[in-house]
């Protein structure tokens, strides 16, 4: 008897995690029709799942004006995302009259791909899409249309669009912005647009990616200023093999690439890449953190200014030295805990200057630092405090465990603090007996994470009283 092969696979056309719409999307309820028409009249047809992107991304309010002014796409490789970000840029251009839109990526390099393939378009559909000028010159690189329309490409810098007024921003690669000063410096340009539109795609990101990690965290907690979330992504945990999750995540599967393409490339790579480029998962997570648990807990209006004089407060110090986190804390009567980021350094010697003055502003009862980790850089000044206290041995692992039992309960509030977000999204574990720590293996920044867990952990287990003497 013949055996009968196997079907081809197809990617999802549907995002396994996405922000709903609030009302059935149709031709007058989301411009993402349009911008599929257009797409099919220029002869360059989306796929399934770039149909889907468009729909939800474009979706209208009652009044007209786009529901989502940030935009978060994220979707595995090889799934034909420049193709996605060149025909939005041409459809901004020619079918929306907008005049300017800005394309970004970590490096011109990368920004330059989707809008060269846009300039090949229009050159190919002259007829269709008539263009008034062309500029190649590197680090100027603009498509000028006929109406003075512009499309523009930047490298992310704190410098990015800035005296510019934009009205489609497409940031390529979210994932590769480590710090939040570029996306700070971006989103301005488009406020002063009434439907200015940010469209940001990524692959997966890992625990150094601030800005995507800070975006999708605010993405999950809703709300009416959230962002609006659309990723392809693998189910946490799958095998690599998986094929049903290649499906989920790789929605270019049966359309840009295929399965023997796909089997190639990831036979080439390491398990951690394959779980970050193609899956959209952060790289073997240990799972110490609960995800959900930490977006339960965002509160972005709460505040621990009324609690000055009753904080405790963590410190801790980078691996590589090259940044020290001061986090406080504060037990609250419904039994949950508040933390927050107070400050932060680029090295032990500024913050040495700096923390004492700090302190006696803030005037904690109590402070916890690590002296067998790279705070112990910071000792002479640490043991100094009369309200220090060294968390040490099996404390470390009961600071640590308390936390992660915190946050899966939802029990941690905060304020959705970047550097936080991102080292509570990569966090892994270190088996210590039959407890964990958070491990620093890697090389993977951790000082944040653990200055919130010393100072959660005070602020559990210790009677304090509003003065800065701590109290045993």
């Amino acid at each position: 008897m013949a055996e009968v092969a196997a079907a081809p696979l197809v990617g999802s056309p549907v995002p396994r995690v996405a922000t709903p719409p609030l009302r059935d999307l149709t031709p007058e309820t989301s411009l993402g029709f349009d911008l599929i028409d257009f797409a099919r009249n220029i002869g360059y047809p989306l796929l399934p799942w770039q149909e889907t992107a468009a729909i939800r991304a474009l979706e209208l309010l009652p009044d007209g004006s786009l529901r989502h002014r940030v935009v978060i796409i994220v979707v595995g490789r090889q799934s034909g995302k420049t193709t996605l970000m060149k025909i939005w840029a041409l459809w901004a251009l020619y079918r929306r009259d907008m005049k300017m839109v800005l394309g970004v990526a970590q490096s011109l390099d990368i920004a330059r791909e989707a809008w060269q393939g846009a300039v090949d378009i229009v050159a190919e559909r002259r007829g269709q899409l008539p263009v008034g000028k062309v500029r190649f010159a590197n680090g100027e690189q603009t498509l000028t249309l006929q109406n003075g329309a512009r499309y523009r490409i930047a490298a992310t810098t704190r410098s990015a669009g800035r005296g510019l007024s934009v009205d489609l921003l497409i940031a390529d690669e979210l994932a590769m912005q480590r710090s939040e000063a570029a996306w700070a410096a971006l989103l301005p340009t488009v406020t002063a647009r009434a439907n200015g539109q940010v469209i940001a795609i990524s692959s997966g990101g890992d625990e150094e990616s601030v800005v995507l990690n800070t975006q999708r965290t605010r993405a999950l907690a809703g709300g009416d200023d959230a962002p609006c979330l659309l990723e392809w992504s693998a189910e946490d945990g799958c095998d690599l093999d998986d094929t049903a999750a290649w499906c989920q995540a790789i929605p270019g599967i049966g359309h840009t690439t295929d399965e023997r393409s796909l089997r190639a490339l990831m036979g080439a790579l390491s398990p951690d890449a394959i779980r970050r480029e193609y899956f959209g998962q952060y790289a073997e997570t240990g799972g110490g953190l609960d995800a959900q648990g930490w977006v339960a807990g965002l509160d972005a209006q709460g505040s621990l200014a009324g609690h000055v004089g009753s904080l405790t407060v963590g410190i801790d110090v980078s691996q590589d030295g090259q940044h020290v986190a001061l986090v406080a804390a504060t037990a609250l009567p419904d039994g949950k805990v508040r933390v927050e980021p107070l400050a932060s350094w680029e090295s032990t010697r500024e913050a040495r200057s700096d923390l004492p003055a700090l302190l006696e502003q803030i005037k904690p009862v109590g402070l916890a630092w690590y002296p067998s980790g790279p705070a112990g850089a910071l000792a002479p000044l640490l043991q100094s405090l009369p309200y220090a206290k060294p968390i040490t041995g099996g404390d470390v692992t009961a600071a640590c465990m308390g936390f992660a039992d915190m946050v899966r309960a939802g029990a941690v509030l905060h304020n959705g603090h970047p550097r936080l977000d991102t080292q509570v999204a990569g966090a892994d574990i270190l088996p210590q007996g039959d407890a964990y720590r958070f491990t620093r293996r890697g090389g993977a920044n951790t000082d944040a994470l653990y200055a919130a867990s010393g100072a959660v952990w005070l602020a559990r287990t210790k009677k304090t009283r509003r003065n800065p003497i701590f109290v045993l």
